[in-house]
């Protein structure tokens, strides 16, 4: 016999009388809270989606959410609410490079296999492809041939987070009509909502259009709108990391999400970044002796340029834009043509190894608390007046003082 959740599922498949139904107005302290699993991005019964373009990590981080999911270690930057058994359809690799993958993750976070033995699930699209939403035989209706399939296993296994990666391999309707993508995204929210799973669809952005947040996923939009969470995840642009201290050759490794849309909270303030480290496998071979090096994904977070920086080397720097350059004359705030090299930031540049970013962040920070003064002097040497800096001593930073206060 059949509980009444799938007796109401069956029902709401078989269509009935449209009634009415009056507001029960329950109190507002006993209206059940939201289920959510994992941090306010993956929830019970909801569709999330996350937009990202190729070779970003999308794949190594929903396989983090998941074996976070599934071990209920939060290792992941995000709260595990409830440890759930996680299922990754990885629709376009083969089943070997996901265990890949897998494996790396819990050699980097330290998790032992009797921690997730049962607890993960993965199928590969190589091996069987998934088709949740697909034309029917006369060309027009729309069919749903694994959703029952999907549903069934995910309840025999009491799996709490679906990811289906990427969305497009789920289907074969076209990707730019709005009622073809709203069919799709509502089967999967039909999956949720009778699982009492959370799903997440993995999309790509379309070519280009990766700065453009939400909207520059690919296709019709209907699909970001069915869903009730989406973030994006995004590389690391040149911009950030000179603002963060990132070389350009580890560049790559650097990765932010950040909140799209999110109807049922609050988005976040920041963006969460991630780091792609490598984790040698020690699987060796004949053909590669040294073993498989494998992406293994983990939250990153960016030391801001004031870590750098003690009261000391703040006072050392101070003295240096004190003297003033070689030459004479006085350091400048900023750069302009020939008297480039009058910056003050070649100081921090220099002596610190800051990036020009974070010295424009040091000496901007500076003139606004007013550590910094900008007076015109006389340059005697090309006879003209110029804006140079001077040290405002009463101000310097102590030992036990913040250097950017």
């Amino acid at each position: 016999m059949r509980d009444p959740f799938w007796q109401s599922w069956d029902s709401a498949r078989s269509p009935a009388p449209l009634l009415a139904l009056p507001a029960a107005l329950p109190d507002a302290d006993k209206i059940p809270p939201r289920e959510w699993l994992y941090g306010t991005a993956l929830i019970r019964r909801f569709v999330s989606v996350l937009v990202a373009p190729g070779g970003v990590g999308k794949s190594a981080l929903v396989l983090g959410q998941a074996l976070a999911l599934a071990t209920g270690k939060n290792f992941m930057a995000e709260k595990i609410h409830h440890a759930v058994p996680a299922w990754v359809l990885n629709l376009e690799d083969p089943l070997e490079e996901t265990e890949r993958r897998l494996a790396a993750l819990m050699i980097r976070h330290r998790i032992a296999r009797d921690e997730v033995a049962g607890r993960v699930f993965l199928n590969s699209g190589r091996h069987r492809r998934v088709r949740m939403a697909v034309i029917g035989p006369d060309g027009f209706t729309i069919a749903y041939p694994d959703q029952d399939g999907i549903i069934e296993t995910a309840r025999a296994h009491g799996i709490g987070l679906i990811t289906v990666d990427p969305f497009v391999k789920s289907h074969t309707l076209d990707e730019n009509s709005n009622a073809h993508m709203d069919a799709a995204a509502t089967a999967w929210a039909e999956v949720a909502e009778a699982t009492g799973a959370a799903v997440q669809l993995v999309h790509h952005t379309r070519k280009g259009g990766a700065e453009d947040g939400v909207e520059a996923a690919r296709g019709a939009k209907s699909l970001t709108d069915a869903a009730r969470v989406a973030r994006v995840l995004s590389p690391m642009t040149s911009a950030e990391a000179e603002q963060l201290g990132v070389r350009p050759g580890e560049r790559w490794r650097h990765v932010r999400l950040d909140d799209a849309k999110a109807n049922l909270a609050p988005r976040a303030e920041k963006a969460l970044w991630f780091r792609l480290d490598t984790v040698n496998l020690e699987n060796k071979s004949a053909d590669y002796p040294n073993g498989d090096n494998v992406a293994a994904i983990t939250p990153w977070h960016p030391a801001g340029v004031w870590t750098r920086l003690s009261a000391g080397d703040c006072n050392m720097a101070l003295d240096r834009i004190a003297t003033g350059p070689e030459g004479g004359g006085m350091y400048a705030a900023v750069r302009r043509g020939h008297g480039a090299h009058r910056w003050a930031g070649h100081v921090l540049t220099t002596r610190f190894g800051l990036t020009d970013a974070q010295a424009t962040e040091v000496i901007a920070t500076w003139l606004r608390t007013g550590l910094l003064l900008e007076v015109e002097y006389r340059d005697a040497e090309q006879r003209k007046t110029r804006t140079g800096l001077r040290v405002n001593d009463s101000l310097r930073p102590t030992v036990s003082a913040h250097a950017g206060s």
